[in-house]
């Protein structure tokens, strides 16, 4: 397997490698992973007050104290901190550009999972059995991932009540929460806006949080 710089932007076959590798660690832990939901946790990490290491947040990804036993062998878990060490540096740099336009190519690209785009590939009857296994709505594994940091480092987070500041932050993380949220769940004024739109509106979101903090100077970057 050929080496990669750390700043190469991941080819769809990493991409594919990557959440492998995921789906072979879930079947060893009862956390909900995913490609996509690990995908908004390393997001969120990099829109926090602070900076988190590895050794910190990863047992928390897992929900194990090791998570390098939930992968086949070593080198199998080194393919793993490789490829997410790629997509940590490729979220870096997207957030670090600014942007007018969420298609600029230089944009924040969430790995949000098309599932209707492969229900619509799959043969009918194979569709029908993993509609009935239940499919979980666009984006909202990702906006669980990314809400999942903001949750267990919520002291973090916190800030003075009833102030601009923790106003603007709530307003931030809002449509994250939407996402999350089950549709027949969402409040009449949230189906006025649409699924794509509240995706939109997260991305968005993300690039506000990194500067709300940067500035507030509790976040500090190399």
């Amino acid at each position: 397997m050929s080496s990669k710089n750390q700043n190469a932007p991941l080819s769809d076959d990493d991409i594919a490698e990557l959440a492998d590798l995921i789906d072979d660690a879930a079947a060893r832990t009862d956390a909900p992973l995913s490609l996509e939901g690990v995908d908004g946790f390393v997001t969120a990490l990099q829109c926090a007050p602070r900076m988190i290491a590895a050794e910190s947040y990863l047992p928390v990804l897992f929900e194990h104290d090791a998570p390098a036993t939930l992968f086949a062998d070593a080198a199998q878990y080194g393919r793993f901190e490789a490829l997410l060490g790629r997509r940590w540096n490729e979220i870096a740099r997207a957030l670090a550009v600014p942007i007018d336009n969420l298609a600029d190519p230089r944009a924040l690209s969430p790995l949000i999972m098309d599932w209707e785009g492969l229900l619509a590939d799959l043969p009918k009857n194979e569709a029908a059995a993993l509609r009935a296994e239940g499919v979980p709505p666009y984006a909202s594994l990702w906006a669980a991932g990314f809400l999942q940091v903001v949750e267990h480092w919520e002291a973090d987070w916190e800030l003075p009540p009833d102030s601009k500041d923790e106003a603007f932050v709530d307003e931030m993380l809002d449509p994250l929460y939407v996402l999350m949220t089950p549709p027949e769940e969402w409040t009449e004024a949230e189906r006025q806006t649409s699924r794509n739109d509240y995706v939109a509106m997260a991305i968005w979101s993300c690039y506000e949080l990194r500067d709300f903090w940067r500035d507030r100077g509790q976040a500090p970057r190399a």
